[in-house]
């Protein structure tokens, strides 16, 4: 019987609400005992003296490629990416190639999870055939999975009809609709936020309508469907007040958002041009505040990487040509520490909270929580120190982020999945 020990270590645990001193030990993956002066001398012990513990964090939105764009990331790069970064379970997106739209090809891809994932790996299978938007997948192929989600991310189905009768479909089946909120019909050639910094630049932009009217559609098909709508890394002012005044009334919108949205602005292209795009776009320091102040409300219930790794001339080139996206797998925690803890203020429980409970709430899932019986995921946190972003010592394949070279706060070193400990870089 394998026996862990974590001593000496501050547990936050927003599940329990507990904030102390507390020693934690660990048989055969399971929390097995939670208190102070814990002594087993069979145990290994890992000396957290003077470290943060918490949950190991959950990420809803990764994109992990493989199949045929292994070149850009592989599960197992991936996860391993997510274990470096004190991130213990992901959600894979659908718009792989060939898609996740079919029994198939969802199987093919579990089969690959199954032999090749550090961490636990969920997949989000698509509403639409091949994330087309024409025509509904075969949604009652996923019943016999262990799905919680659709979506078509990367893009939304347009068809207001069709994305209804996904909505009907998924409130029979319990299942959570994630949409990438977004109109093709406004701007729909947009390479970046529409503003000042996209006239200078003079590149099509992309206006929060395309994102907040999206926001309103999900809404009401929620409403009139009575299904889960979860609204995915938004972006804009509209967007927060939106889900902030639907949720007065309604229980069945949630939100997520990103680091790069609570962090950084549209500026940033003119001096990081194609590794500044992503999409949604970096907007304005407005819509950055009202994030911020989104999560800080209770607004927005999770925090998400949309990790999107790309090869590396996809990347570096000018805002027109360059791929969207970025990584953010091994970097969730410390931008969501140096930002939302140490720069706006917030309690270190809220912050928590976004990344571990709020998250295993959404998805159903045992983890996200320090108590008796649950899985032991933790991410062992050293507050104090402020490392630079090093993208090139990444796990992942993708180097692809406008955080090279940027301090943060509040670091990983060590994940604990599963009982079992791996150091962080």
């Amino acid at each position: 019987m394998s026996k862990l020990l974590i001593k000496g270590g501050r547990v936050i645990d927003p599940s329990s609400k507990r904030d102390g001193i507390i020693d934690i030990l660990i048989e055969d993956g399971i929390i097995q005992e939670i208190g102070p002066s814990t002594d087993h001398s069979d145990a290994e012990v890992i000396d957290a003296t003077g470290k943060l513990v918490i949950p190991g964090a959950i990420d809803l939105h990764v994109h992990l490629r493989d199949f045929d764009q292994g070149h850009k990331e592989t599960i197992e790069s991936g996860t391993k990416a997510a274990l470096n970064g004190g991130v213990t379970a992901v959600f894979a997106m659908p718009n792989t190639k060939p898609a996740l739209d079919n029994l198939e090809s969802i199987q093919e891809y579990m089969k690959i999870i199954d032999e090749k994932s550090a961490i636990d790996t969920y997949i989000v299978p698509a509403i639409t055939k091949g994330l087309k938007g024409k025509e509904l997948a075969s949604l009652d192929e996923y019943e016999s999975l262990d799905i919680g989600f659709i979506t078509d991310d990367g893009f939304d189905v347009n068809d207001e009809t069709l994305l209804k009768k996904a909505y009907e479909k998924a409130q029979k089946m319990g299942l959570i609709v994630m949409t990438h909120p977004e109109m093709d019909t406004i701007g729909e050639d947009g390479v970046m936020n529409e503003g000042v910094v996209s006239k200078k630049l003079d590149v099509p932009g992309q206006p929060n309508a395309k994102e907040y009217k999206a926001v309103e559609r999900g809404i009401r098909l929620a409403k009139e469907t009575r299904a889960h709508a979860h609204l995915t890394h938004i972006s804009t002012k509209e967007s927060v007040e939106l889900v902030r005044e639907a949720k007065k009334t309604m229980d069945s919108v949630t939100c997520d958002a990103t680091p790069h949205h609570f962090m950084l602005t549209d500026e940033l292209v003119l001096e990081k041009e194609g590794m500044a795009k992503v999409n949604p776009p970096l907007r304005t320091e407005e819509d950055r505040l009202a994030i911020i102040e989104g999560l800080k409300d209770g607004t927005i219930d999770a925090l998400v990487t949309d990790h999107a790794p790309h090869g590396k001339e996809e990347k570096e080139t000018n805002i027109t040509d360059a791929a969207f996206g970025f990584t953010g797998l091994e970097i969730l925690i410390p931008t969501a520490i140096t930002e939302l803890h140490f720069n706006q203020g917030i309690d270190l429980m809220r912050v928590i909270e976004l990344l571990t409970i709020n998250p295993a709430k959404l998805a159903d899932l045992e983890s996200g929580r320090v108590e008796m019986g649950a899985p032991a995921n933790f991410s062992i946190i050293d507050l104090n120190t402020e490392k630079i972003v090093d993208a090139q010592q990444f796990e992942s394949k993708g180097k692809n982020t406008p955080f090279d070279g940027m301090p943060l706060k509040g670091w990983p070193v060590v994940t604990i999945y599963k009982g079992v400990a791996h150091n962080c870089r």
